[in-house]
């Protein structure tokens, strides 16, 4: 059989230019962030250029620049102990939502995602709470009954553990925290601040003072531990069930000035550059309707501004979006919309009011489309459908039905690369994927006079033998035979 000759002996030959590296790196920065995290497996030198700080920064413009606002629905999955985390954007024609490849997050690792309801009994699982408002790619994730939270990157999977914080102050057993993700310019690193009370949030015995730290995320310098901030305390109290929004430089709470009953409402702020604290007044007129409960209020970003919405309330006729200008005294509220229930439209009120008993849901804006002609809006709790409001009009369209799903939590993110950080502790990294567990399933069942010699195969068996989960397991493993 003849052969074609190849073709780089042909004389007539002209091979194709290279591209260089510059260009490559362009190319690579407009690709999901679970390619490129593939990618690094090309060379030591692709390895080094696609974890770099630079690389990672235009990764995060390139990749979100084109395209409608990406959104992260975090769902239960029916009779399993995992969630699925499923990726949207309105990339679509006509701006149709179309949903990625579902990511997996387990509850079977250890710390535990999805943790038994200890108020409903061991059969009722509850999922982890979204606590903070994405933050360049990073949300911090709460398991409520396990009482820890996780750093986590929706775009590729990731999690990472906080440690517990110090103690600051007297410890007691009503001490409860906020946590607020930020991202430091000057070091190109994220930060999660901590801001502790002792006492309870609104009841006996009540909160006496408030402790802040300060953990560094993939600092080289930090020792993977929580630090004191040192000077003046916020002298206000971060209200309960709201998530910490991070813009231009600070993240923000909503909080008030006297605790029971909560009055003086404000929104508290902390510099993550410089760990500094301050307060900025909300819109003119706005106050909590009951003073007893937790702020009918809540904060978001919308398309790069601070956001705070007034949630549904039967007694309220408006329902208003208010936009930040501006930090600090130079501060200012825009009111960018207002939606009259009595006149809405029947498709609004049919998405606000659930079909069967006419109750009011509450409401929260996810994102400004189309040059601002319209905003998308769903359910601020276990959100059952995304719809898009067109500010001049009032015609609502429904853009995505979740109604047949259990979805915890909706939430507008970025494609990014950022490392979620290590793990505190070598042997909560050690059980915390799906292979490793089976491997010390295994492993448990050998006898226990050859667990020395399993410690000389490496050095991650033996960290994972010598640690407190390996004997937790043991434990259990005994007890059970």
């Amino acid at each position: 059989m003849n052969h074609l000759p190849c073709a780089s002996k042909k004389k007539n030959h002209v091979p194709c230019p290279a591209l260089s590296d510059h260009v490559v790196e362009e190319i690579f920065a407009r690709l999901p962030a679970k390619m490129v995290f593939r990618l690094r497996c090309l060379s030591r030198a692709w390895a080094a250029t696609l974890s770099s700080d630079g690389f990672e920064d235009l990764h995060l413009r390139a990749a979100n620049f084109h395209g409608g606002p990406r959104i992260m629905c975090m769902m239960e999955e029916a009779d399993k102990e995992r969630l699925k985390v499923l990726t949207s954007s309105l990339d679509g024609p006509g701006g149709a939502l179309f949903l990625d490849v579902p990511r997996i997050i387990t509850g079977h690792c250890y710390p535990p995602l999805i943790t038994p309801d200890v108020g409903e009994g061991p059969g009722y699982k509850k999922a982890p709470l979204l606590t903070t408002q994405p933050c360049r790619g990073l949300v911090i994730l709460e398991a409520v009954e396990a009482r820890l939270f996780h750093v986590y990157n929706p775009s590729t999977g990731q999690i990472a553990t906080l440690p517990e914080g110090r103690t600051t102050g007297v410890r007691t057993q009503y001490d409860y925290a906020y946590l607020g993700l930020g991202y430091d310019a000057r070091t190109g690193k994220h930060k999660v601040v901590r801001v502790r009370y002792g006492g309870r949030a609104g009841r006996l015995p009540l909160s006496t003072g408030a402790g802040c730290e300060v953990y560094d995320i993939n600092n080289a310098n930090s020792e993977r531990s929580w630090r004191t901030i040192t000077g003046a305390k916020p002298a206000c109290w971060i209200d309960s069930y709201n998530r910490s929004v991070f813009l231009q430089g600070h993240c923000y709470w909503l909080a008030h000035r006297k605790l029971c009953p909560r009055e003086d409402l404000i929104l508290l702020t902390v510099s993550i550059r410089y760990e500094t604290f301050g307060t900025i007044a909300p819109p003119p007129g706005m106050r909590d309707d009951y003073p007893h409960q937790h702020t009918n209020y809540d904060l978001t970003e919308l398309n790069g501004r601070l956001c705070i919405f007034r949630e549904f309330s039967r007694w309220h006729e408006q329902y208003d979006v208010w936009l930040l200008n501006g930090h600090g005294s130079d501060a200012s509220w825009d009111l960018h919309c207002r939606i009259d229930l009595a006149r809405a439209s029947p498709q609004l009120k049919k998405f606000m009011f659930m079909p069967s008993d006419h109750i009011h849901l509450s409401m929260a804006p996810l994102a400004i489309i189309d040059n601002g002609r319209r905003i998308l809006l769903t359910e601020h709790y276990m959100p059952t459908a995304i719809c898009a409001y067109t500010i001049d009009t009032g015609y609502t369209e429904s853009l995505l039905d979740m109604s047949s799903a259990m979805v915890n939590l909706v939430a507008v993110y970025e494609e990014s690369i950022a490392s979620p950080g290590c793990q505190p502790c070598e042997d909560t990294a050690l059980i915390s994927s799906s292979s490793t567990q089976a491997l010390l399933i295994i492993l448990r069942l050998l006898p226990r006079h050859i667990h020395g010699s399993l410690k000389l195969v490496c050095r991650s068996w033996r960290c994972m033998i010598e640690s407190d989960i390996w004997r937790y397991f043991n434990r259990r493993y005994i007890n059970r035979s």
